[in-house]
């Protein structure tokens, strides 16, 4: 029976994974992969816990699944109401997780639906995985409290493994199993830290007794095993408080944690923290978003200041994008120097990036090419994928009127980031968005996204891919 076995280390840096498997500090996972098993892919956008897991559980980038970040607003239905609008406002970090599998778009298939033999660890993804097969889930509430408050994250990882053992004479197909003690310390310490460093060591350690059993139980040869990373991180040398910066300039704010602000003009819903995503005007119900030239108009003062220039002349900011009314697509802002703007359009599967007054993103001028071409462009430039991720995100009806990015070494959550995080993830930055890809079979030259393996999954395990989801057949793994 073929199985795949697919072990996430969240917030696993693609450069310090290699770097200490290098240096000899991870022999199993050197033994695992010594197949030509080792290659970097690039995660979904915003890169950040749950929401980056999308797609390797729907085969689908966020807006695809309509889970445009882990926090949002729903604009179609909140009112300002306190108490009776609070599920209109969500956030996956508190107990609003539960909302997650049901906010997953519902014509959309997990791996778990697709493959009922299947098991999963310390997942917060679990639609259609049977609570018997789901042995981690208070474990994972409890030890992920624990992790928070005490910045204690090792017995997080501990529960998984023993979990993961005891699991691999069970008749499992699909196995996911997330270990959450790098991005954890990561957090805490920054993402280059010993102890990240001795975290993922363990990890090798566990990946060596899950192998030796294997072998003893001959069933290594039929299973497909993949180490990935959700998303990497850069250490953080200043917060913003993103909210505080628009109330600094007269604007009612609504942000989390407090979710009541009278009558607010602005919602700010913060990812990673190196991303947000703002919602103009919350208290007024409708389907489509703002225009920028209308967020510009929000300001105070006569005339209205313009929030959007002076936002992206912030050096926390690396650019913001939404999207202008006359029907041109989506608009890219940066501004340091003066406002660059660039124009993303879509037509016939290609995409045209088009530099108005500079180039933002940094891709060397105008370019039209198929999601291939911009991800071969763009795979070592300073963000890479933005220009094919950033229709997707817009994609979804959740996505804010504007989406903030985040520079190096900045985020956007500074009163209620409760420990301080000394490095973080959410933003575009390379270092953010590119993650190992490690496996137990030879993998492509060909460049490839996280959501791409979701169908070399299903081809190892034969099953049939669905249709209309995000990821290519560009991996078909053979034993």
């Amino acid at each position: 029976m073929r199985r795949v076995l697919l072990l996430l280390v969240d917030g696993l840096r693609a450069d310090y994974a290699e770097q200490w498997l290098a240096e000899g500090r991870l022999p199993h996972l050197r033994a695992l992969t010594d197949v030509d098993g080792r290659r970097r892919g690039i995660t979904a956008f915003p890169s950040t816990t749950s929401v980056a897991y999308l797609p390797f559980l729907t085969g689908c980038l966020p807006g695809r699944a309509n889970i445009p970040s882990i926090r949002w607003l729903d604009r179609t239905r909140y009112r300002g109401r306190w108490w009776r609008d609070r599920n209109a406002i969500r956030s996956y970090c508190g107990i609003q997780s539960r909302y997650l599998d049901g906010d997953i778009a519902p014509d959309l298939r997990t791996m778990f639906e697709l493959v009922p033999e299947s098991f999963g660890l310390f997942t917060p993804i679990t639609r259609g995985l049977p609570r018997e097969n789901d042995p981690t889930r208070l474990a994972r509430k409890l030890w992920g409290t624990v992790a928070h408050y005490l910045q204690w994250h090792q017995p997080s990882d501990e529960s998984v493994g023993r979990h993961l053992l005891a699991s691999l004479t069970k008749e499992w197909r699909f196995c996911f199993a997330q270990f959450p003690a790098v991005d954890g310390y990561s957090h805490q310490l920054g993402p280059e830290a010993p102890r990240v460093r001795d975290a993922l060591v363990r990890v090798d350690r566990c990946v060596g007794r899950i192998l030796d059993r294997l072998t003893t139980m001959g069933w290594l040869e039929e299973t497909l095993i993949l180490l990935v990373s959700d998303h990497g991180a850069t250490r953080m040398h200043t917060h913003i408080d993103l909210a505080d910066w628009f109330r600094a300039r007269g604007v009612r704010t609504l942000a989390h944690p407090i979710l009541w602000a009278k009558a607010p003009q602005l919602a700010v819903a913060v990812a990673g923290n190196a991303s947000a995503m703002l919602y103009a005007r919350p208290m007024e119900p409708r389907a489509t978003r703002w225009p920028l030239s209308a967020v510009r108009r929000m300001g105070g003062g006569r005339p209205p200041s313009d929030l959007v220039r002076e936002l992206a002349r912030e050096p926390s900011v690396a650019f913001l994008v939404g999207e202008e009314d006359d029907g041109t697509g989506l608009r890219v802002i940066g501004g340091r120097d003066g406002e660059a703007q660039a124009s993303i359009t879509t037509s016939n599967g290609d995409i045209r990036y088009r530099p108005l007054t500079g180039d933002p993103l940094d891709v060397g001028g105008e370019y039209r090419g198929t999601s291939n071409d911009w991800l071969a462009r763009t795979w070592e430039g300073p963000f890479p994928d933005a220009v094919v991720q950033l229709p997707s995100l817009f994609r979804s009806p959740r996505t804010g009127d504007v989406v903030v990015v985040a520079s190096d070494g900045f985020d956007f959550r500074k009163r209620f980031e409760l420990p301080e995080h000394r490095a973080g993830h959410g933003s575009f930055l390379r270092e953010h968005m590119q993650i190992p890809i490690w496996a137990n079979r030879p993998l492509p030259e060909e460049p490839m996204r996280s959501v791409d393996l979701f169908p070399a999954m299903l081809h190892w395990l034969g099953e049939p891919t669905p249709r209309g989801i995000d990821g290519r057949k560009v991996w078909l793994p053979e034993s």
